[in-house]
Order: C-alpha cells, then structure tokens, then sequence
C-alpha cells in the first residue's frame, strides 16, 4: 500500500500545474474511450483513454517481466492532424517522452519503463 501511495504522490506532483505539459488540465478529462485505441505494446497489461476538450490521456500499465518490450508503438484512431504526445514515468514522475506525431490514425512511442506511464494527448494548434 505504501508503493500505491507513493506513485499517487509522484504522480500528482508531475501533474502540478508548474510542471505538467502545457494544455494538460485533469479536471477537463472525462469519460473512458476504450474504442479509440487500436493496437497498443505487447508489454502493455491494462489500459485506460479519457477524453476532453483539451486532449486526450492514455494510462498504461505495463505487465510482469513482459516478453516483449520493443517495438513499443500505440495506434490510436485520432483525426487527421499533428498532436503532441508527452509520457510520463509514474515510478520518476519524469516526462520521459515528447514527440510531434500525425494523426488519422496517431502512431506514436509509448517508451517501456517497467512502471505505469500516462501519455497526453493534444492537438498542435
């Protein structure tokens, strides 16, 4: 329980409005959209996509000594158009990713770090 705890801090601290990716507000994400997403990693054990007027949030979490880690690409049925992904290392609370990417559909990096990551999503202005 003190290892949940501690990846909730983490997270919420990366997710401080200070720190986070521009554009990124939680609060305006609601509503699961299981059906957006077309392939994810092997690695990838449980998986959630909220949505909002800003963007797009995907939690991934990753399974127990996976076989595969690599390649490590996520396919997501986006409209055509360029978005801005940005991961995060729920275990570092670290940003360990930021790539410009084209959607219709969006394939984009989803690094392996062995711990949950959350990737942002959003359109390029």
């Amino acid at each position: 329980m003190l290892a949940v705890r501690r990846v909730h801090a983490l997270v919420e601290e990366a997710l401080a409005p200070e720190v986070r990716p521009p554009g990124l507000n939680p609060d305006a994400l609601a509503g699961g959209r299981h059906d957006l997403v077309r392939r994810l990693p092997a690695w990838v054990k449980r998986f959630g996509l909220l949505s909002g007027p800003a963007g797009f949030c995907l939690w991934c979490e990753p399974r127990r000594e996976p076989a595969e880690t690599s390649p490590s690409q996520m396919i997501i049925n986006l409209p055509r158009g360029r978005y801005l992904v940005d991961v995060l290392d729920t275990e570092t609370a670290a940003w360990i990713s930021k790539e410009s990417a084209e959607g219709g559909p969006l394939t984009a990096e989803l690094p392996y770090t062995g711990s949950p990551v959350i990737a942002w999503i959003r359109g390029k202005g």
